[in-house]
């Protein structure tokens, strides 16, 4: 009887105990994981000229920007392969349009302005795939 309310105990202690630590709100101790921030950036301007595909990278090593396009109705060339290594905490511009004279993508418009938050920019990293609307 003894040994029976000996084993009770040590498991009522041990619940106790499980329930205290998932309850508490000490620093670092949390029920859920914390969100991460985005290893990439993507910000598209689609109505400028020439049209900017912004990418940064945020992580602390290099990747691999792979393919740049537009989200709607991609054009029969899209995505625009790249093959660019990105350094850690850099960031380039991509351009596309007539005005396109810097890391151009074409020199043509690629992003439909009249469909709004339909079209935007996909990019295809070494790390994932990232976009941005218009």
């Amino acid at each position: 009887m003894r040994y029976l309310s000996s084993v009770c105990l040590a498991l009522l202690v041990s619940v106790i105990m499980l329930a205290f630590a998932t309850a508490t709100d000490l620093k670092g101790v949390s029920p859920r994981p914390a969100e991460a921030a985005n290893a990439v950036t993507v910000s598209v301007n689609c109505g400028s000229n020439p049209e900017t595909t912004y990418v940064a990278n945020n992580t602390g090593s290099t990747i691999k920007i792979k393919t740049v396009g537009s989200i709607y109705q991609p054009r029969s060339n899209e995505p625009f392969r790249i093959g660019f290594n990105l350094r850690p905490k850099k960031a380039i511009t991509f351009e596309s349009g007539y005005a396109a004279d810097f890391n151009t993508l074409t020199r043509q418009y690629i992003y439909n302005n009249d469909v709004g938050t339909s079209e935007g920019a996909r990019v295809s990293t070494s790390i994932g795939r990232f976009a941005d609307r218009c």
